[in-house]
C-alpha cells in the first residue's frame, strides 16, 4: 500500500501524533518553548502535500504512521 493510501482512525493518528513529537522530542532536548516552535516551522506544509519545510519531517511522520498501523509499542519518557 502507498503512503499516501494509509487510512487511520482517530486513535490511531492521535498515536502517530504522539510517537512524532517523541521522536522530535528525543532529537531535539532543548528545554524550552523554541524547540515546539522549530518543531512547528519543520512540519509546515508546502504546496505539494508530500514536502514540507523540512524533507526529513515528512519521513519522520509516515514512520511514526507505520509503525501505529503495524502495532509497535509506544514510546514513553521516564516519569519521575
Amino acid at each position: 500500500m502507498a503512503d499516501d493510501d494509509l487510512q487511520l482512525t482517530q486513535a490511531q493518528a492521535y498515536e502517530a501524533a504522539y510517537r512524532f513529537v517523541w521522536q522530535y522530542n528525543q532529537r531535539d532536548k532543548s528545554p524550552d518553548a523554541t524547540s515546539l516552535q522549530m518543531m512547528l516551522v519543520a512540519m509546515e506544509p508546502t504546496e505539494d502535500r508530500y514536502k514540507t519545510d523540512d524533507p526529513a519531517s515528512w519521513a519522520d511522520w509516515v514512520q511514526c504512521v507505520r509503525e501505529t498501523l503495524d502495532g509497535a509499542p509506544l514510546p514513553h519518557l521516564p516519569r519521575s
